[in-house]
């Protein structure tokens, strides 16, 4: 039985860690990834661009920022130790292939490095909550799910 590849944008990520719609999704990823059922990839820039969405939370709701980016980090640390947690780099290869989906696509050029680095890490699914980004996905060729 091979294990799941599971690819989580930003958008999925955090909802682990500000409850909101759809967190059971990313808690449901996680719990199978902490039972060996799926390994979680996803790029370092889902980690910068999910410390933005914790400060702004902070600002709108008063949730402390760097709790919640710390609770993120340990957590996936401790996946990653027990290889359920894959990350991946920003390589100039990966920027170059980002900025052809972005001019292809007409997206954001975060939105074009996750797909990128999905396809690179070979992820059986792409999670998003953003539906633009979904359709994007899916016309190249990657399974979504939210």
């Amino acid at each position: 039985m091979s294990v799941a590849r599971v690819y989580l944008d930003t958008s999925i990520l955090v909802k682990r860690y500000i409850k909101e719609a759809d967190s059971e999704i990313a808690d449901a990823v996680f719990h199978q990834a902490q039972r060996g059922e799926a390994v979680i990839c996803s790029s370092e820039i889902n980690l910068g661009e999910a410390a933005v969405v914790f400060d702004k939370y902070s600002r709108k709701v008063g949730i402390d920022a760097r709790d919640r980016l710390q609770t993120m980090l340990s957590e996936l640390n401790s996946l990653e130790r027990s290889s359920a947690f894959e990350i991946y780099p920003v390589s100039s290869h990966i920027i170059r292939k980002s900025i052809s989906t972005l001019l292809e696509h007409h997206i954001y050029i975060v939105d074009a490095v996750q797909l990128e680095t999905c396809v690179e890490a070979e992820g059986t699914v792409f999670f998003t909550a953003d539906r633009e980004l979904k359709a994007v996905a899916e016309r190249i060729g990657l399974k979504t799910q939210l």
